[in-house]
């Protein structure tokens, strides 16, 4: 009864209300580089005082994917490589602003993360919504990393870039973001002491597609998810993953962990020192 109570009086998830004003369809993402060069670490983390440094940039590059997209503005995005860079640069974008909307915490509960409808593609999207559109992509181009690799705040998710993505050189991207994400001990968990690999939900949801590619293109194998991927990451994946062979490859759960550099503790003494 106690839990009931608790759950009838959370606050419902209010829309995102942001205007799109005077704001002109384009594919332009000029502002979200900015965004990304000034608040994105080098691995794929971000900096919060950054971000409220470029809200702004921020602000203006959300207002133009209201009015643009694949449904909203399809000339604009003719090609798979243009759709699948947009969906991956809004959420990218809208991850973003989620976050900074809730003061970049250091932990954020994911489910409600997910759920926050806002306005995208001349329609209201949740970030859930879009890995829904990700993994449909993904589906229907065969390329397991497009919604493997879905950038965001949350470690169950990719690294955050440090460009956007474009439809132009999308696979090399793609590839850099699958061996960032399989590095990364806080996004991509192994469990030595367990013999377990926990997959990170968009990952899981998609392994089907990395067995496929797997049996595509080396013939059938009996083999699990993380002995597939080994075989499309780069060298410092690969000595990863290789010393997880054997190991049961699980779902990983919903971490409620927000992907922000860490922070530092200063222990004063006479020279004193810095921990993170």
């Amino acid at each position: 009864m106690i839990l009931l109570a608790g759950c009838a009086s959370r606050p419902a998830l209010e829309p995102v209300r942001l205007d799109a004003g005077s704001a002109q369809p384009s594919a332009d993402v000029s502002d979200l580089a900015a965004v990304l060069a000034a608040a994105v670490t080098d691995d794929g983390r971000v900096d919060a005082a950054r971000l409220a440094g470029v809200a702004d940039r921020l602000g203006a590059q959300l207002r133009r994917m209201i009015v643009s997209g694949p449904n909203a503005t399809p000339e604009l995005y003719p090609t798979y490589g243009a759709r699948a860079a947009y969906w991956l640069n809004v959420r990218t974008a809208w991850s973003l602003e989620l976050a900074r909307l809730a003061g970049c915490p250091e932990c954020m509960e994911l489910g409600r993360m997910l759920a926050r409808p806002f306005p995208l593609n001349g329609r209201m999207y949740t970030l859930g919504q879009i890995d829904e559109v990700l993994l449909a992509e993904a589906r229907r181009g065969g390329d397991f990393r497009l919604a493997a690799c879905a950038p965001g705040v949350s470690v169950n998710y990719g690294p955050l870039p440090r460009v956007p993505f474009a439809g132009d050189g999308l696979d090399a991207q793609l590839q850099q973001a699958l061996d960032e994400f399989v590095v990364d001990q806080r996004r991509f968990v192994i469990d030595p002491a367990g013999n377990v690999v926990f997959v990170p939900p968009m990952l899981w949801a998609c392994r089907d597609l990395v067995l496929a590619r797997y049996h595509s293109q080396f013939g059938p194998a009996e083999i699990d998810v993380v002995v597939a991927l080994k075989s499309f990451v780069g060298r410092r994946g690969r000595e990863r993953l290789e010393r997880a062979v054997g190991f049961r490859a699980l779902p990983q759960q919903p971490r409620e962990e927000l992907a922000i550099p860490k922070r530092s503790v200063f222990y004063p003494g006479r020279i004193g020192r810095i921990e993170p």
